[in-house]
């Protein structure tokens, strides 16, 4: 390992301290490293980071997810150190980082592949030129503040699958299935998994559940064209008003992501202590009193 990245999210770095302490302990353990940091995932996209070995995203899980966004097509592994507030998709605590960064040097890790998604779309008048956006948890189209709910069109593979009035439709990959899919109804799948989840949001029909699809499935979406207030999003953090289309084509990217899982890690213990307990903390149990954990 030679070239080593650390993008950090600078809301969380007051005063520059933990991203010296950081590189204070990456140069303890490798001194001819060559260090290379971003903030806020500012020129990580360039086409100097394909050289780089691993980077560091310090800060949650939305840190990860722009880290993800801009580094996917470099193919470059990505380790997550926790800042944040949940952190389900970091591999490691702040309180943890010597540690962390010994194993990392030690080669004691494995690379798991999580799958992408990607939408794209053309504007009205604008059908040679073709908008693409791609993204690690979820691909949401959902009413803005004006609009009441909007008819959705959904066609699966080319076959036409069903119409929900709704105020929304999630479609998200395996790692997403524990994010906004996972608050809408969806189920937990395994995160290396390779399928794509397509949830109804607050739909007038009783009978919209979650559909769990291949990886390879072609999901298009469309609504009417006079609705002005339809809104893309991407991960929860890009956001796109589709007031010049009526259709979004969607699919798992080419790309996939790269994060580092250590070997000390366990999934289903991330599992429990960040997602089902902390579910069963918010409705009054004390799940530290649960004998099986």
């Amino acid at each position: 390992m030679k070239n080593l990245g650390i993008n950090i999210n600078t809301t969380k770095n007051s005063g520059k301290n933990i991203i010296n302490s950081l590189v204070k302990i990456i140069r303890s353990e490798r001194k001819d490293i060559n260090i290379k940091i971003f903030e806020d995932c500012n020129g990580i996209d360039c086409e100097q980071s394909c050289n780089l070995d691993i980077i560091i995203s310090l800060g949650g899980d939305g840190t990860i997810l722009n880290t993800a966004r801009h580094v996917a097509k470099y193919n470059i592994p990505i380790l997550g150190i926790n800042m944040g507030h949940l952190g389900f998709l970091t591999q490691v605590e702040s309180s943890k980082v010597d540690i962390a960064i010994k194993n990392l040097f030690n080669g004691e890790y494995t690379v798991e592949e999580r799958s992408m998604i990607e939408c794209s779309y053309s504007k009205f008048g604008e059908d040679k030129k073709i908008n693409r956006c791609i993204g690690l948890n979820d691909i949401v189209l959902s009413k803005g503040f004006i609009e009441r709910i909007v008819k959705y069109k959904i066609y699966i593979n080319g076959r036409y699958y069903n119409t929900f009035t709704a105020d929304g439709i999630i479609v998200s990959t395996a790692t997403g299935s524990t994010a906004y899919s996972l608050s809408a109804g969806g189920p937990i799948v395994y995160p290396t998994l390779d399928t794509l989840m397509l949830t109804p949001m607050f739909s007038t029909n009783l009978g919209a559940r979650t559909i769990v699809l291949d990886g390879s499935s072609n999901i298009i979406i469309e609504f009417p064209k006079n609705i002005s207030d339809v809104v893309l999003s991407i991960d929860g953090q890009d956001w796109i008003k589709m007031d010049k289309t009526n259709m979004i084509d969607i699919h798992t990217a080419q790309n996939k992501c790269k994060l580092i899982k250590l070997n000390n890690n366990d999934y289903f213990d991330t599992l429990r202590k960040k997602i089902i307990y902390r579910v069963k903390e918010c409705e009054g149990e004390d799940y530290e009193s649960n004998k099986t954990c």
